[in-house]
């Protein structure tokens, strides 16, 4: 498998970043895991690990080779974008050496 985290945050300010939490929490299934990361479970894409942190949000993607890695990277963006229109948001990728425990 192979994984990619990516660090999305707001342009505006950073406290606009639990918006986006709210956003995700309300209109997708998720299932919580510990304080401040749950599942999110978005049509298409799968299960996406999301980390509250401090005035940002981890995203870990995880698929079994780069190319469904890669789809499922673009079709998130897309998806936050648009359930966050009226947030300016950044996104930084890379790829992982290790699979995150949850997704094991």
């Amino acid at each position: 498998m192979i994984s990619m985290t990516g660090t999305v945050r707001p342009t505006d300010s950073p406290r606009m970043s639990a918006l986006l939490g709210q956003n995700l929490r309300r209109n997708f299934e998720h299932t919580l895991l510990f304080t401040g990361q749950m599942f999110v479970i978005l049509p298409d894409i799968g299960a996406i690990l999301v980390t509250e942190q401090p005035g940002a949000y981890r995203l870990d993607v995880v698929g079994n080779d780069q190319d469904t890695v890669d789809q499922r990277v673009a079709r998130l963006e897309g998806t936050i974008r648009k359930q966050a229109a009226d947030l300016g948001l950044r996104f930084a990728w890379q790829k992982m050496a290790h699979i995150p425990v949850p997704f094991r």
